[in-house]
C-alpha cells in the first residue's frame, strides 16, 4: 500500500502569518495535533504542532534556566528560546524543516519515519505544494481496512500446523523450546515449555496468525534456562 491510499487529502493548512492562537483552536476543533504550514501559493514551508506552543509565559510555562545552564547556551540557542516561547505568529515557533513523502511513499517507510523521528502525522507533497497528510490514525483506519477484508481462511487442521511449525522453526528465540502443536478443527493447542514468557507470547503469536487459526489455546510452561547457560547462535 502507498500513502495515496490511506492519506487524508486536502489537510488543514495555517500561513506563516497566522496567529498562534488560530492554529491552536484550529487543531482544538478538528482534534489534531499538527497543522501543515503553507505561504499564499500553498508550497509547504513548516509544520506547527502542540509541541511548539507547549512552552509559553501565558501558562506560565516559559523556560527558566539556571545561570549556570544559561552559561552552555549560545546567544543564537537563547535567542531562538525566546522567540519559541513568546512568538505571535506561527511562522515565529513553526518547525522548518519538515520531513515529507510523496503520494507514492510505500507504508513502510512511512512507518519507518514516523518511528525514527516520534512523529505524529507526515505531508504529503506534490509539486512542492501540500496536497494531504498521513498521520497515525490513517495507518490504524488503513490496517482495520485491510485486516477486515481478509477472507476466512479454510486450510485443513495439518496445514495449519505445519505453518506454525515453519514459522517458529530455526528462530533464535525458540532454540531451546519443546513445543507440541495440535490442530484440531481450527482449534490450535500449544504445549511443552519455552525459556521465557516472551517466547512463550512469540509462539503463541505465530499460532494465532496462521491462516484457518479459529482459537489458541496456550499450555505452554516457562522453565528458564539453567544460569550462565546461552542459546544457540
Amino acid at each position: 500500500m502507498l500513502a495515496r491510499d490511506i492519506m487524508t487529502t486536502g489537510a488543514l493548512t495555517v500561513t506563516p502569518h497566522a496567529p498562534i492562537a488560530d492554529a491552536a483552536r484550529l487543531m482544538l476543533d478538528h482534534h489534531i495535533s499538527g497543522l501543515p504550514v503553507a505561504d499564499q501559493g500553498g508550497a509547504l514551508v513548516g509544520i506547527v504542532t502542540e509541541r511548539d506552543l507547549l512552552c509559553r509565559p501565558e501558562i506560565g510555562t516559559a523556560p527558566r534556566h539556571e545561570k549556570w545552564i544559561q552559561l552552555w547556551l549560545t546567544t543564537d540557542e537563547l535567542a531562538a528560546e525566546y522567540v519559541q516561547s513568546r512568538g505571535r505568529t506561527v511562522g515565529e515557533v513553526m518547525t522548518r524543516q519538515v520531513v515529507t513523502i510523496t503520494p507514492d511513499t510505500p507504508l513502510d517507510k512511512i512507518v519507518s519515519l514516523m518511528i525514527r523521528d516520534g512523529m505524529k502525522r507526515l505531508p504529503v507533497v506534490q509539486d512542492g505544494k501540500v496536497i494531504g497528510i498521513v498521520s497515525r490514525a490513517d495507518l490504524l483506519r488503513g490496517l482495520a481496512a485491510r485486516l477486515d477484508s481478509l477472507p476466512e481462511a479454510k486450510t485443513e487442521d495439518l496445514a495449519v500446523r505445519g505453518h506454525i511449525l515453519r514459522q517458529i522453526r530455526g528462530k533464535r528465540w525458540v532454540s531451546r523450546p519443546i513445543v507440541n502443536v495440535a490442530v484440531c478443527d481450527g482449534i490450535v493447542e500449544l504445549s511443552g515449555s519455552v525459556a521465557s514468557e516472551i517466547v512463550r507470547d512469540a509462539i503463541r503469536v505465530a499460532a494465532e496468525n496462521a491462516p484457518g487459526a479459529k482459537q489458541v489455546i496456550d499450555h505452554l510452561s516457562v522453565v528458564p534456562r539453567a544460569s550462565g547457560s546461552k542459546g544457540q547462535t
